[in-house]
């Protein structure tokens, strides 16, 4: 009897363990990026942790994010390397007028954003900046910013979440897409997110984002994402921050749960 319930402790212990690395691959590893810091033109870094607990890449726009953390300040390898020139600013942005060289803790405090509706993005200092167009807001060609993600692992899928908000431009609607070749020609996903209300160009969106789900990298070495927004008619886009959600194939997943089960059901056996 002590030997059968030996054995049977047993298969529960590795059962267990077994459905905790499940549980854990299922929790997906989330990186925050916020376009735009201290250092970066009228810009904002967001402080470590967050008012949510979480911890943040906040990158000056055009310069690499190098081994970028995750939102529990764990180190990842996702890299992002920008491919064209990008513009950068806070000023009309979530807080109206702002001031050089950086924004005043008034005008943080005054980002107009609702913090709920935004979910992780809903942090005032990573809202406030943004990353825009390269071009002339007045041209139609020329706008595009693209920049790639780097390093992502092949055996999972990835969820972009995109929070542009910028008044008083020329196009209220920026366009996001996804490809997965570095010519930018393969699109596997796109969005689009009215940065301010169609026809009142005073009012930012505050509550809003566009996601793109179920993505798959490419690249010579299938690890990369290749993202590009600019304005839905080819004006200036803008993007203010951003998240990346990595998750595991549903293979892999059901494959971890069937062991699982199939050890906790042999060691029943034995009992």
């Amino acid at each position: 009897m002590k030997l059968k319930l030996y054995w049977g402790r047993i298969g529960q212990a590795i059962a267990l363990m077994i459905v905790g690395a499940f549980a854990g691959m299922a929790n997906a590893q989330t990186v925050l990026v916020d376009f735009g810091n201290s250092n970066s033109f009228r810009g904002v870094s967001v402080p470590a942790p967050d008012a949510k607990g979480h911890f943040w890449n906040s990158l000056q726009p055009g310069v690499p994010g190098i081994n970028m953390i995750d939102l529990n300040n764990a180190p990842t390898t996702v890299d992002l390397f920008f491919d064209t020139g990008v513009g950068t600013d806070s000023f009309n942005g979530p807080a109206g007028a702002t001031s050089f060289p950086n924004p005043t803790p008034a005008e943080v405090a005054a980002t107009d954003i609702d913090t709920v509706a935004l979910g992780n993005l809903g942090i005032k200092e990573a809202a406030i900046d943004f990353a825009a167009s390269p071009g002339d807001d007045s041209a139609t060609t020329g706008n595009n910013t693209r920049f790639q993600l780097q390093n992502l692992d092949p055996s999972k899928k990835y969820t972009i979440t995109f929070f542009g908000s910028h008044k008083f431009n020329n196009e209220a609607t920026t366009a996001y897409s996804v490809f997965n070749d570095a010519t930018y020609s393969t699109l596997i996903g796109s969005a689009n997110l009215n940065v301010y209300t169609p026809g009142s160009p005073n009012l930012h969106n505050r509550d809003t984002v566009a996601t793109i789900s179920n993505l798959s990298p490419g690249g010579a070495f299938n690890d990369i994402l290749y993202v590009q927004f600019v304005g839905a008619t080819g004006h200036y886009g803008y993007l203010n921050s951003m998240q990346i959600t990595a998750v595991p194939e549903p293979g892999t997943l059901l494959l971890l749960s069937g062991s699982a089960v199939a050890i906790a059901c042999g060691f029943r056996r034995r009992r």
